[in-house]
């Protein structure tokens, strides 16, 4: 399955963004993400989803599940801080400050994940499926 789809701006340099769909945390940020990718490049695809293990297919259940990942259009992966800093990019400078950044929250997502209220859980599940579904 191609990591790339033309977007609405009519390049063809999308990047799939795989994410935990049981992670409330994980889809708040996502949807938050989302909002900031005005060029429609990144594209959810839940780590969950059968597809994921086509476009991770070096990695088992149990290692996809440990991050999220991006694919990009050509193959290349890129995971946790890595992933982190792609898509955001000022972050590309600093990768150990990213890979920080990423363990820490990620270390804690269950705790953060309780203080996002039901109403922004909501709306970041609609983001995530406007997008999902090419809106």
């Amino acid at each position: 399955m191609p990591a790339s789809r033309t977007s609405s701006n009519g390049s063809a340099d999308q990047a799939w963004l795989l994410y935990d769909a049981d992670c409330g945390l994980c889809k708040f940020v996502l949807a938050r993400v989302l909002e900031l990718d005005r060029s429609r490049r990144l594209r959810p695809l839940a780590l969950q989803d059968p597809r994921a293990a086509e476009l991770l297919p070096g990695l088992s259940e149990a290692e996809r599940m440990e991050s999220f990942h991006v694919v990009e259009a050509d193959g290349t992966v890129h995971s946790a801080g890595d992933a982190l800093a792609e898509v955001v990019p000022p972050l590309r400078r600093f990768p150990r400050a990213a890979a920080r950044l990423y363990g820490l929250v990620a270390g804690n997502r269950s705790r953060l994940g309780k203080l996002i209220p039901d109403a922004a859980r909501r709306q970041a599940e609609r983001r995530i499926d406007a997008r999902a579904n090419g809106q």
